[in-house]
């Protein structure tokens, strides 16, 4: 047996799911015959990639080693295969586009500019609640372009691989039940919600929980973060009045809940699209931002309560 790129891809999608399971899962096979081809790929390689425990797989130095190359090797043969198919205009009878999103204005809508800019590229799209997550999976070619939000904060790097644009910078608006004293004032202070119980969602590797925390610090209080929720989960969490959260300023109105801006802005995130430098993207990544850019000026359309923070605070966006 020689060694093929599909060998590589399983190394590497068992490296990123951390087991055995969990990257069957991902790769759509079953245990069993994922295990049996990792020891087949270990016996043509001549060792053990990983060392199996009930925590996972965690790689060996004959795995990390593996793991280098092919982290090396597979954008450059996924980009010839992408390169050929982008350039022709279509992707047919090859396989599609692979978007990946985090939540926000940008994840749906930019799916469908994308099968106007590359006809017959037949995009798809895949969610993730980390923008880490999302990166990750481009800087490693399993997806072709990304869309995520980060909280602006120092410091903050992503895949040195990766090319990037901000299409937006917007603040952070928080969340308030429909019945909460401060949902009548236009502008809510951090500090007015020093006694509320928050909720947020699990670290999404996009400084969520460094750039709150440390506003809170400044309004002179600790937050007390109650519930772990995601978007779905929170929503309902504060129309039922049971908590307060964070949202962006481009959130669909949901019944009884109210965006509100803080006073200041002193939360900000920004909204990025990013792709592999050597993928086959790189050439069209102005062509991507300017539909990008659309979507996201769509969606600012679609956010009254945004619309007039913008019409008061014209000088502080980008």
């Amino acid at each position: 047996m020689d060694l093929e790129v599909r060998h590589l891809k399983v190394v590497c999608a068992i490296a990123e799911a951390g087991s055995i399971t969990r990257a069957a899962a991902a790769l759509g096979v079953s245990q069993p015959s994922l295990a049996a081809q990792i020891r087949r790929i270990e016996r043509l390689l001549g060792g053990a990639l990983f060392v199996r425990s009930r925590q996972g797989a965690a790689p060996t130095a004959l795995g990390e080693f593996v793991l280098a190359r092919a982290r090396s090797v597979l954008p450059g043969i996924e980009a010839i295969q992408r390169e050929s198919a982008l350039h022709a205009g279509s992707t047919s009878g090859r396989r599609p586009l692979r978007y990946v999103a985090t939540p926000g204005p940008l994840a749906v809508g930019l799916v469908r500019e994308l099968q106007d800019l590359f006809p017959g590229s037949r995009p798809t799209l895949r969610t993730e609640a980390s923008l880490a997550t999302a990166a990750a999976l481009v800087a490693s070619g399993q997806q072709d372009l990304a869309t995520g939000t980060e909280f602006l904060r120092p410091g903050a790097e992503l895949p040195a691989d990766l090319g990037r644009v901000t299409v937006a910078v917007e603040p952070a608006f928080v969340l308030l039940p429909a019945t909460h004293p401060q949902a009548t004032r236009p502008v809510v202070d951090l500090a007015d919600l020093a006694d509320a119980d928050w909720t947020l969602p699990a670290n999404q590797g996009n400084g969520l929980f460094e750039v709150f925390s440390e506003a809170c610090a400044r309004a002179g209080f600790t937050p007390a973060v109650r519930h772990d929720a995601e978007a779905g989960a929170a929503r309902e969490l504060i129309a039922d009045g049971q908590a307060v959260g964070l949202g962006q300023a481009t959130f669909r109105g949901t019944p009884g809940v109210v965006p509100r801006p803080l006073a200041g802005t002193p939360l900000r995130i920004r909204h990025l699209l990013l792709w592999h430098r050597r993928g086959a993207l790189g050439d069209h990544a102005p062509a991507v931002a300017a539909r990008a850019d659309r979507v996201y000026a769509a969606a600012v359309r679609r956010s009254p309560h945004y619309l007039d923070w913008l019409a008061e605070n014209p000088s502080v966006v980008r």
